[in-house]
């Protein structure tokens, strides 16, 4: 074959063989999507638990965003919706433009009863985001995106954002796609956290975190009556004073019927003492101990600035699934002013977490408060909290044995409630918010709950003057042009040489 068909047939042949590398790449590109996030602070990645509950998905759902692409979230929305869309294709997404498409959303703005107003030329729309599915359909409210923290705009690398997006939206999918709403009852009449009180006795922060993950807060007063059935758990939130045995009851037996609780207690001094609950008696049936000390941190590496028996950090974290996402994630979550809550040899109560190595837990009040003195308390990891779930005994077979009458629900102990605090819950770079989130989904069987924490953002606009264009033109126009041929000249020269 002369030289001239050679390089034919070579030239036909290199070209079949791109074509096929080209077909197969856009095939292994389409069958294995993945996304990449440049952002510093991982804005447009979605969280594990998200990913989770996405993963869940059994019915389909359809979001429909009325942003216009001239408003200032639309980029960042539609970066998130993508990937929402890449993660599960039980998601669609529809995008109407209130001007551009005009006619489809004044039908759907009817549907869904939305207004709208107009901001110069621009029309906005009062909802931004719809989500539904099936019959049942939730509106994401434009705070519920993207929130200014006006306590930032002193710091000098500018104000911040807190990016609510990923919350709005997985919490609207949750509602639409999971059935009745979630019920916690937050007991009163003891001096325990309120809804709408003032100061660090309140419960509103909590509330509105579980707000967010659709559950509704409802108080109620143990004194005679029985917990209510729509209550699916039952928080006990720090009392002040002596829960009777006839109130005790009354928990065990919400407890015992199937309803879950959670008993959250804080070191009560009274007369130079730790004060009791009057759930000690109960708890110890069970192989729980309640401490009546001060578990005081000794661990610099744990301690904050200050009292070591106030704030400190607590790193050491147990097997329960319900720490799991908080050992994945690493860091820790703070507590403040704690007691101790211990388990008995061999009992199936797990605990949670514990302090470092080198705390104690001191009953010896005097000594708590004067660190100073010579103390013969021995060092060890206090355990903090602890967690309780019924197990049905196995059979011959090894299977669970059914029992007639519902089975206890799961009981979950603490020794401290300061870690609920407002301004605890509201550092994204803490895991208070994620011990929340995981404590109110284990209590309530909700298990792929989201509560995920806002992240913050330099709220930075990008300013270019005359001469910044000119000398971005420049670059584009003549610079990147004349690099891509002096390269070529280059691989031309060398070749004829």
């Amino acid at each position: 074959m002369s030289d001239k068909p050679r390089a034919r047939l070579n030239l036909a042949l290199t070209a079949v063989l791109g074509l096929m590398i080209v077909v197969l790449v856009n095939y292994l590109s389409s069958r294995h999507y993945k996304r990449w996030d440049w952002t510093t602070h991982g804005l447009f990645t979605l969280s594990e638990r998200s990913r989770e509950a996405l993963a869940e998905l059994d019915k389909d759902v359809q979001i429909y965003v009325f942003l216009g692409r001239d408003e200032q979230d639309f980029a960042d929305i539609e970066t998130l919706l993508e990937e929402y869309v890449a993660v599960t294709d039980r998601i669609t997404a529809e995008w109407i433009d209130p001007d551009r498409d005009r006619a489809r959303y004044q039908v759907l703005a009817d549907k869904f009863d939305i207004d709208s107003w107009l901001a110069g030329d621009v029309t906005l729309s009062q909802v931004p985001v719809v989500v539904t599915s099936g019959e049942r359909k939730w509106k994401v409210e434009r705070h519920q995106l993207i929130v200014e923290d006006f306590d930032s705009f002193d710091d000098a690398d500018g104000h911040k954002l807190d990016l609510q997006s990923e919350r709005a939206l997985t919490g609207a999918i949750l509602e639409v796609t999971t059935g009745k709403p979630t019920k916690v009852c937050l007991a009163a009449g003891h001096g325990e956290w309120e809804v709408g009180a003032y100061g660090d006795r309140s419960f509103d922060a909590v509330a509105r975190e579980l707000e967010w993950e659709k559950i509704e807060v409802e108080p109620f007063e143990i004194r005679r009556d029985p917990v209510p059935e729509s209550c699916d758990a039952l928080f006990v939130v720090s009392p002040q004073r002596l829960y009777s045995k006839e109130e005790v009851a009354i928990v065990d037996t919400f407890l015992g019927g199937g309803g879950n609780v959670l008993l959250a207690f804080d070191p009560v001094l009274r007369n130079q003492a730790i004060a009791p609950t009057g759930f000690e008696a109960s708890l110890e049936a069970r192989g729980i101990f309640v401490g009546d000390d001060l578990v005081i941190e000794n661990d610099p590496a744990q301690q904050l600035p200050g009292n070591p028996g106030d704030l400190f950090l607590v790193t050491n974290l147990g097997t329960h699934r319900l720490v799991d996402t908080i050992r994945k994630r690493g860091g820790g979550f703070l507590v403040a002013v704690a007691r101790s809550i211990d388990v008995a040899d061999g009992s199936d109560t797990e605990v949670l977490f514990r302090t470092s190595p080198n705390a104690i837990a001191e009953s010896n009040l005097d000594r708590a408060i004067n660190p100073s003195k010579e103390n013969p308390t021995k060092p060890s990891a206090i355990p903090l909290a602890v967690a309780w779930e019924y197990v049905p005994p196995l059979g011959d077979d090894l299977k669970p044995v059914e029992t007639d009458g519902p089975q206890p629900g799961r009981l979950l102990v603490m020794g401290d409630s300061d870690w609920m605090s407002s301004e605890l819950l509201d550092r994204p770079q803490l895991s208070n918010i994620d011990l929340l989130s995981a404590t109110a989904g284990w209590l309530t069987h909700r298990e792929a709950l989201i509560n995920i924490a806002p992240r913050k953002t330099n709220a930075q606009a990008v300013v270019m003057s005359d001469a910044d264009l000119q000398n971005l033109l420049f670059r584009v126009v003549v610079l990147l042009p004349l690099a891509a041929f002096i390269a070529g000249f280059g691989v031309w020269w060398s070749r004829r040489s």
